[in-house]
């Protein structure tokens, strides 16, 4: 009648990890089984007390304890726990349901034994023989009498948070017994590590844990798992410096089937840090009219828009206050393409994915329709050029229009209405950015291959997709500089002109501009001022005035390498200018979103204006119509984000299931730290820089960066502002074709992005060296 916790401890003692000397009582040992299945026979309406009484009357006379202590050595105290064949199964566990007894002498080891069994007598047992088709007759009770361990700090590992985290461990731990941790009778603290980035935080007073026995537990569990199975939670004492394994449960809550991964590739160059709940909402709408609008030019097919809809609307999701891609989906989506097995690889390297595994069973399409894809997927991408100045057409026109009708005297219903057809007149065509960026992709994919192919390395890739003449993303810097240079020969009036006009133009470029909350230019003109004195005040004023990049010009070559660098750098041209354009479009709906604020506070239902920024999307629509108080619950929502800054911002999440938000009451956030003098990522842009340090987590961390290497976790396109002074970009995040590396690599200022473990091993004021031609950052002074 061994249970799962019986037979895990000899897999685990035959494997060799180091479990407590432990004996086996056998259940028919104690119980006579013919006697004990005769008087229960079939009956499932029987009660805990006579089923107490059953096992009482099968009881053997003749059961003597002490035949089965054979231990090798002097063992003076033990734990007795239980093993039932139906406890710790795959479906359901009986927690708690069944005594355990600590540090109980020789003695007493034949009645606790005895008290174990006859705690199979529990009405969940019961109800459990009652509701399925087990009989209670084939339920039995082997007993496990093990050393006992008595430790300093005893817990639990579970290899998943049970809560539906599948690539995060938790670790529960407190001084003393497991009794007192399971129990609640000691105070804990628990440890959630996030296997994907080795970071984890700490809920509890008390930091049980040094970062060394952390990472020698995590190990413990790798291997353990490795035997046992993937699901699975660990009793675990420390005596000294050693770890003693007590005993392995399955998790019965978690299967790992379908899960549902949330990583932050790339987006997180748009939404770095936390997303307030307006941005978030916002961005879930956004990406769900895009993704119908290019599955409908891909698909071209109503039924199976339908069928499929549920995986284009739920593209990105969101956890802790921050934004990710539902990757999953995104796979998916991707692999509706044609050639979908090798546009995945240049795919993942374009947005630098880390984790490179997905599911590869292909999408169920009957042959038709896949046929019918496959063309208008090709039709699509080679209209993409067409497209996108449609779409940059078509947004002038409507950015205009907006200009010409917004008004701060508009009432809530007239700011949604213009709100509604501006979302109705873009989502129907700004899916073809979509597109061009996997026109962008691919042909910048197609020309790496071809030029390692010849020889060349990352700095020749480097030197053919920069130089696009007049790139769109650099108006705003290039503009602001020319302004700050000569501001001496401005009257005042003239300059109050030129700022009007650049605010006009280029007012939402800035730091963090994707998010609603951002303040801007043109939401906040004196950062515009605080802007122009930075770089009047610059001791680079020479490098400002002829920073563009001059590299080689584009199709010095012929033939197949010219057409593929003219395709990619066309791809690259018009993506900038349309993040440009986004940027834009983001700042007519935060205007909109402020004067909603304005009107909202005024009627009392928020405190302030920029309290809008606490709600959805949904409620702030809905407060037009039924104006409802909203203090309470953003004064709730600002306490979670409190607690959400605390979290480590990690990069992939695995749930079981659906997503959701963590909610502590207090946090303390750790880096396992690594001690490496030599990084290496993927080089952006060519040269070579030495110099101090200097890390910037977000726009809050404010700091000259002029003659500093920019060390950063990643970057967003009103970052460029910062990157005219700085020696050198180093950057945690990043592909060869995010706004990071594109921008750098304008201003010739060297780059490496995708540096797995700078932030950790990087701080402020070390003396570092960066090679932007190889990837190389050594740490050659520490601070």
């Amino acid at each position: 009648m061994s249970g799962n916790k019986i037979g895990n401890l000899q897999l685990l003692k035959e494997a060799g990890f180091n479990v407590p000397e432990f004996r086996k009582i056998p259940f028919s040992a104690v119980v006579d089984r013919e006697k004990y299945k005769s008087l229960l026979g079939k009956n499932k309406d029987i009660n805990a007390e006579e089923y107490r009484k059953t096992i009482d009357a099968s009881w053997r006379e003749d059961f003597d304890i002490q035949k089965f202590l054979d231990f090798e050595k002097d063992i003076s105290m033990f734990s007795v726990r239980s093993s039932c064949n139906v406890e710790d199964g795959e479906e359901l566990s009986f927690a708690g349901q069944f005594e355990t007894f600590l540090n109980v002498g020789t003695k007493d080891l034949g009645n606790k034994v005895s008290e174990v069994i006859r705690s199979l007598a529990n009405p969940g047992l019961i109800d459990y023989a009652r509701n399925s088709e087990a009989a209670l007759s084939d339920i039995g009770m082997d007993v496990i009498v093990q050393e006992m361990i008595l430790p300093r700090l005893s817990g639990v590992i579970f290899s998943s948070n049970p809560q539906g985290i599948l690539n995060e461990a938790v670790i529960t731990v407190g001084e003393g017994t497991g009794d007192g941790v399971v129990g609640d009778l000691t105070d804990t603290s628990s440890y959630y590590c996030n296997r994907t980035d080795d970071e984890y935080y700490c809920e509890g007073d008390t930091d049980f844990l040094t970062a060394k026995e952390i990472s020698a537990l995590l190990e413990l569990t790798d291997r353990i798992k490795a035997v046992t199975g993937e699901f699975i939670d660990i009793e675990f004492a420390i005596k000294g410096d050693e770890i003693f394994v007590l005993q392995v449960r399955n998790i019965t809550t978690l299967k790992g089937e379908t899960p549902l991964i949330l990583d932050n590739s790339n987006i997180v160059e748009s939404y770095p840090g936390l997303s307030l709940p307006l941005t978030i909402s916002f961005v879930k709408l956004v990406y769900g009219g895009v993704f119908r609008g290019v599955s409908r030019r891909v698909l071209k097919n109503d039924k199976e828009l339908l069928k499929h809809s549920d995986i284009f609307e739920n593209m990105v999701g969101s956890a802790n206050g921050r934004i990710y891609y539902k990757i999953s989906n995104w796979y998916t989506m991707l692999k509706f393409l044609p050639f979908s097995s090798r546009i995945i690889p240049v795919w993942q390297e374009m947005l630098g994915v880390g984790n490179k595994t997905y599911d590869k069973e292909d999408v169920n399409l009957s042959l038709p329709v896949r046929i019918g894809t496959y063309l208008n997927s090709l039709y699509e991408l080679i209209r993409v050029p067409k497209g996108m100045k449609e779409l940059d057409d078509e947004f002038s026109k409507v950015n205009a229009e907006f200009y010409e009708k917004f008004s701060d005297e508009l009432s809530p219903k007239e700011l949604i209405e213009i709100f509604n057809d501006i979302r109705k007149k873009l989502f129907d065509i700004w899916d073809v950015t979509l597109l061009n960026d996997m026109y962008a992709f691919i042909f910048t994919g197609l020309l790496k291959a071809r030029i390692r192919k010849k020889g060349g390395d990352e700095k020749t890739v480097n030197e053919y997709i920069s130089g696009i003449s007049d790139i769109e993303s650099m108006k705003p810097v290039s503009t602001l500089i020319d302004i700050a240079l000569n501001k001496d020969r401005y009257t005042n009036l003239q300059y109050e002109e030129v700022k009007r006009d650049y605010i006009s133009k280029y007012g939402d470029r800035n730091l963090e501009e994707l998010k609603l909350e951002s303040r801007t230019f043109r939401t906040d003109p004196q950062l515009f001022d605080e802007q122009i004195e930075t770089i009047r005040n610059s001791e680079n004023k020479d490098k400002l005035s002829g920073y563009m990049h001059k590299p080689a010009p584009l199709g010095r070559e012929g033939g197949i390498t010219r057409f593929l660098s003219k395709r990619a750098a066309m791809g690259i041209a018009a993506r900038e200018k349309s993040r440009l354009n986004r940027c834009r479009a983001y700042g007519i709906v935060r205007q909109i979103m402020l004067s909603l604020g304005s009107s909202y506070e005024r009627q009392g239902l928020i405190d302030a204006q920029r309290d809008i920024f606490m709600l959805t999307l949904d409620e702030v629509f809905d407060m037009a119509e039924h104006p409802v108080r909203m203090t309470d619950e953003i004064a709730k929502r600002k306490e979670l984000y409190r607690m959400y800054d605390n979290l480590p911002a990690y990069s992939r999440l695995i749930f079981e299931n659906s997503e959701f938000d963590k909610n502590h009451r207090s946090v303390n956030h750790y880096v396992k730290k690594e001690s490496r003098n030599e990084l290496t990522g993927v080089p952006c842009s060519g040269g070579i820089a030495r110099g101090e340090a200097l890390v910037i987590n977000g726009p809050r961390d404010k700091a000259s960066v002029e003659g500093k290497i920019l060390v950063t976790r990643m970057t967003d396109p009103g970052w460029v502002f910062m990157l005219t002074t700085a020696k050198g970009l180093i950057s945690e995040k990043g592909s060869l074709l995010s706004h990071t590396s594109i921008i750098s690599r304008e201003l010739g200022i060297p780059s490496v992005v995708g540096v797995k473990g700078l932030l950790e091993n990087v701080e402020s004021g070390d003396i570092i060296s960066m090679d932007g031609n190889t990837g190389v950052i050594r740490i050659e002074r520490k601070s």
